[in-house]
């Protein structure tokens, strides 16, 4: 069952920004999950306490893939925020969450693939160009509701 679009205010879900960072040949930026193996997913992370949604993908940008915002171009902000639940409920900064509820950016970016080895946040173990299906099979079945949703949204831009 998909949760997309429910819980938007519900304080149990961690406020968050998603990143899909396309190149010319359309393909996505994704990385294999430190803590998952073989689970890959596009970058992402929590909206601190007063940041904007811009702001906080500007610094989940430069945490996760060592790229700074210059290096790419925003092509979109979801209108929406989307949701899902974790595996197991995860405590952040003394704050028990079932699951995460996101704003998503597409992005371009045209340039090498990111270092994953010397990124301030080591969430990934390398990075890798992929097409939207291969990531939709390769990543947790939790978010992949969400990556069909967002892919669909984006799909236009993305082609």
């Amino acid at each position: 069952m998909s949760t997309q679009f429910k819980l938007i205010n519900n304080p149990d879900y961690r406020p968050n920004v998603g990143i899909m960072l396309v190149n010319d040949d359309r393909l996505i930026l994704a990385g294999e999950a430190f803590h998952y193996r073989g689970d890959w997913m596009m970058p992402q992370g929590g909206i601190d306490s007063g940041e904007t949604t811009l702001e906080a993908m500007q610094r989940e940008l430069f945490e996760e893939t060592s790229l700074v915002p210059e290096q790419t171009r925003i092509v979109r902000e979801h209108d929406k925020w989307l949701s899902y639940q974790f595996r197991k409920p995860v405590k952040k900064e003394g704050i028990l969450y079932k699951g995460q509820r996101q704003k998503w950016f597409l992005l371009e970016y045209n340039g090498p693939l990111p270092d994953a080895t010397k990124t301030q946040d080591r969430e990934f173990t390398h990075f890798n160009w992929v097409t939207p299906q291969w990531l939709i099979d390769h990543t947790t079945p939790f978010k992949a509701e969400v990556y069909k949703t967002i892919f669909n949204e984006f799909e236009i831009l993305i082609r």
